[in-house]
């Protein structure tokens, strides 16, 4: 654990590092491990760098992005993303390029992590709640999905067909048939 603590914090000073003494610095949140790479926000971007150390480079520029997730074989990054005034899920090779939309709803979706065979991504929005309570609920959305496909609800997560684990840093909701 302690290992892992001073790669955070390595690739925190490597981007205190590259941002120009003009910018304000702000805080480094929401990391995430893979075997290979560690990645998080700052400043509204998500940056990335490797686990053994180095410069982090800042993977995306636009709008403002949260809440990176690596996929379980580590070449995708799924974020929340707002590019427009609504925060809607993201995925985006870890090499870099463009992010790919994958929600279209008013409501804010929120990247909570992937599922265990990384074929979808698991968020958390309030899109089905009824007001005034609008509890979030917990969904998945195709990883490779085109406009259109519509997300599917994960099971509530006390029943006995879903379990929610938290091994930090990582979040696993798995169905269970």
């Amino acid at each position: 654990m302690q290992r892992l603590l001073r790669h955070i914090a390595f690739a925190a000073l490597s981007v205190l590092a590259t941002a120009p003494l003009h910018t304000q610095t702000r805080l480094l949140r929401t990391p995430t491990v893979s075997a290979t790479n560690i990645a998080f926000n700052y400043a509204g971007d998500i940056w990335i760098v490797e686990r053994a150390g180095g410069s982090a480079r800042r993977l995306t520029s636009a709008g403002n992005e949260s809440s990176p997730k690596f996929s379980p074989d580590g070449k995708w990054i799924a974020f929340s993303g707002d590019y427009g005034g609504n925060t809607d899920v993201y995925v985006m090779p870890v090499a870099g390029g463009e992010p790919r939309r994958l929600t279209w709803h008013s409501g804010a979706d929120l990247v909570q992590g992937w599922t265990p065979d990384g074929k979808s991504i698991v968020f958390a929005s309030s899109r089905a709640a009824s007001a005034p309570s609008a509890v979030s609920r917990f969904w998945t959305v195709p990883a490779a999905v085109a406009a259109g496909i519509t997300p599917t609800t994960v099971p509530a997560a006390d029943s006995p067909s879903c379990s929610v684990t938290a091994p930090a840093p990582i979040t696993v909701v798995t169905i269970h048939p």
